[in-house]
């Protein structure tokens, strides 16, 4: 097997040369780096990262850990991640928990295992214990998605608090006053539970009382979306318009309103949250809280490797803006009921 002397003696540089060719090739002249890499694919070179891992006690991956892999929404942030990981030389190990927190903390201990560098998650419940024993070890991680404002842990975000309220507020300002919600369950989700906190308080502002009969909890999917409505149909003074704490169970619930003979949006006003790209194409277009998933995979990554590169123990809460998109499936309920 060639060695990296073979490489350095064949294009006629230093090992060094060789070195900083494999592992910063930008500082190189082209026409030395190009030998260089000519002369690796003549000797059959191949790097082994492990053994610099050993040596610099850093392997160049993190683990990054998001609830589903369905959902479009972590597609964009795990884009972003992966994207700005490549472009500094890192690789991505991905692990999905289906919303599982015992998923979660396995996912954590393989990683940690695997001596990744650090870890971006987007966390069942950000006040999990095995989150506070990656703060007082000063393992690198940052979490996506949740809302944290302060505390020793990081955290690139949104308000879900203010997205709930901001659905919510956009049913009343078109007339609705039973205003039902359908959220992932809270025990896995406290994203979910902050919109519905501010789901809540909007009905409250409002002078509308909240009606436990009006949520439900379920699984983040269409199916679910779909077999929630009919249930909230049943009630003998049913919702005449749905908030749901995402695009999927929004666009379920947009086919079990049509299965029960519904018209949208008269018969019911459906608002969702994430603005995934199908959200444009069912008809009527969904109207939704849109999140910037691409930015806060990227931002989320840009924090990680601040803490990597540097060992900085400062933690990072930066919240991105909510956005409310208008498409179509919001109008004043039928006959003002």
């Amino acid at each position: 097997m060639s060695t990296i002397i073979d490489v350095a003696r064949a294009a006629g540089v230093s090992t060094a040369t060789v070195s900083r060719v494999i592992n910063t090739p930008q500082a190189v002249r082209e026409a030395t780096r190009t030998r260089v890499l000519a002369a690796m694919e003549a000797c059959h070179y191949r790097y082994n990262a492990l053994a610099r891992g050993f040596a610099t006690k850093r392997t160049r991956t993190i683990g990054l850990i998001i609830p589903t892999i369905t959902n479009p929404g972590f597609a964009e942030s795990t884009r972003g991640i992966q994207e700005r990981a490549a472009a500094a030389g890192l690789s991505v190990l991905l692990g999905n928990t289906n919303y599982d927190p015992e998923t979660e903390e396995k996912l954590i201990r393989v990683f940690r295992e695997m001596q990744v560098d650090g870890l971006v998650i987007t966390t069942t419940n950000p006040n999990n214990p095995i989150l506070k024993n990656l703060v007082a070890e000063g393992f690198p991680f940052v979490v996506l998605y949740s809302t944290v404002r302060r505390g020793h842990m990081s955290c690139v975000g949104v308000d879900n608090y203010r997205g709930g309220y901001m659905a919510t507020q956009h049913l009343i300002d078109n007339g609705h006053r039973r205003i039902a919600m359908i959220a992932g369950a809270f025990r896995s989700s406290d994203k979910s539970r902050g919109r519905w906190d501010g789901y809540r308080q909007c009905l409250r502002e409002n002078g509308l009382v909240y009606d436990k009969d009006f949520l439900a909890q379920t699984t983040y999917s269409l199916a679910s979306g779909r077999e929630v409505i009919q249930q909230l149909l049943r009630l003998e003074t049913p919702p005449t318009a749905v908030f749901c704490s995402n695009d999927y169970l929004a666009i379920g619930v947009m086919e079990g309103a049509r299965d029960a003979g519904l018209e949208l949006p008269a018969d019911l006003s459906v608002v969702g949250f994430d603005d995934i790209p199908l959200a444009s194409y069912v008809t009527p277009g969904l109207d939704t809280i849109r999140l910037p998933a691409y930015e806060m995979g990227a931002l989320g990554f840009e924090a990680l490797l601040e803490r990597i590169e540097k060992g900085g123990q400062t933690p990072v809460h930066r919240m991105l803006g909510l956005e409310l998109i208008v498409r179509g499936s919001v109008a004043p309920p039928r006959g003002n009921a």
